[in-house]
């Protein structure tokens, strides 16, 4: 088995949570030299996060803190900090233990063969850890010709700069869906797992404001990170797996769309014989969301849906903003406990979070329809990150 150090060939599909993230990794990883795991680098990943908190402002985050969608969230200087440093740094002990012990705890039930090799892990930085669990991957779950070592990870579109700053080698690729078919996945999943719809709308605009700074602001990672939309993998299988496979440096191989995946895939049907890659659930959301939800999808989501290619269906509807007040929301009951860290309790969740996260939304539907009034930049960075993204958010092109 090869050893995994700072130079290896190495590969992170990303993105948003129900984007189609483990159909790409699954089709990567039944390419005989492709090893891409499926999330058991979440936790180390999160941790990172929450070292940035410590490391910038001295403030220890809880074990649960999500991801910022830095929509009037977060902080512009742990921001700053995570887009300029690597994973270089000594891990805190308290974190440590809880980057172990979460990881064995959750992303062991996706890996249940590397809980015991990950339990005697002894790096004591990120960089190190990182690499270490690569390893127990690589010899748990690769072989003797795998040449592409890959993790599938979600909501950590903002971790891309300090990892390509750490791995010279590392390649990304962060694949985009349709908003309205990643809330229907989200809403279809479980009773007790159904994120707030105004939280799933700011989490899919930032992994699309990370797919365009990548492209379009980083030179430096021209050549190491490619977007992909799912509808295109699922229409056009074969053609975009061959891009991918030629960014990554492989050739393409017929067993990445025609094998039987280890993991439940809605967007894969298949047989021991044979498989193939689904179109059923491209346009499942129509038939699955109340128009209550796909209205706000489309009012909140509009600019981005455009530039990718996104049909609304109340697009010829006059909208009264108000009345986006008293539209239905994700009731509380439905809402993971992890939420909490966002939304508190049902009281101020039903009361006071939703009537205010949605006059910010129709707010910045105003200003989007309004924006010779833009002048303060950080008005424009609280609503639209940068200025360059609102510029390209308004172009015609």
């Amino acid at each position: 088995m090869k050893v995994i150090n700072h130079q290896t060939n190495m590969l992170m599909v990303t993105g948003l949570a129900r984007s189609g993230t483990t159909l790409l990794a699954e089709c990567l990883n039944h390419h005989s030299k492709v090893m891409c795991i499926s999330d058991i680098m979440n936790e180390l990943l999160k941790g990172f996060v929450r070292y940035a908190y410590y490391y910038v402002k001295n403030e220890k985050k809880n074990s649960n803190y999500p991801v910022d969608n830095f929509f009037f969230s977060g902080s512009d200087e742990v921001s700053n900090f995570i887009d300029q440093t690597d994973l270089k740094h000594k891990i805190p002990s308290y974190l440590r233990n809880e980057i172990i012990s979460k990881t064995i705890q959750r992303d062991g039930g996706y890996n249940p063969e590397i809980i015991s090799h990950v339990k005697k892990c002894k790096s004591e930085s990120f960089d190190l850890l990182f690499l270490e669990i690569m390893q127990i991957l690589h010899e748990t779950y690769g072989n003797s010709d795998t040449e592409v070592f890959g993790i599938k990870t979600t909501w950590c579109e903002q971790l891309i700069k300090p990892l390509s700053n750490t791995f010279e080698n590392m390649r990304f690729i962060n694949i985009l869906r349709d908003p309205r078919a990643v809330v229907a996945s989200n809403y279809m999943s479980s009773e007790s797992t159904r994120y707030p719809i105004i939280m799933s709308i700011r989490d899919w605009r930032k992994s699309v404001y990370y797919s365009w700074k990548f492209q379009n602001k980083y030179k430096s990672m021209s050549d190491k990170f490619i977007s992909v939309q799912y509808e295109n993998l699922v229409d056009n299988s074969e053609d975009i797996l061959k891009e991918i496979t030629k960014f990554i440096g492989i050739q393409y191989n017929i067993s990445m769309i025609n094998s039987t995946f280890k993991s439940p895939n809605t967007s894969y049907e298949g047989s021991s014989a044979n498989g193939r890659i689904s179109k059923r659930y491209k346009d499942r959301w129509k038939n699955v969301l109340i128009n209550d939800f796909i209205l706000q999808i489309e009012m909140y989501c509009s600019s981005e849906m455009e530039k990718l290619g996104y049909k609304k269906v109340n697009s010829k509807h006059k909208i009264d903003f108000f009345k986006l007040l008293s539209l239905k929301q994700i009731d509380y009951e439905s809402v993971p406990s992890w939420c909490d860290e966002i939304i508190y309790n049902k009281q101020y969740y039903e009361n006071t979070w939703l009537i205010y996260n949605s006059l910010l939304e129709i707010t910045r539907k105003i200003l989007l329809e309004s924006p010779d009034k833009m002048e303060d930049e950080n008005l424009i960075n609280n609503f639209f990150y940068e200025k360059d993204y609102l510029s390209w958010l308004l172009s015609s092109t």
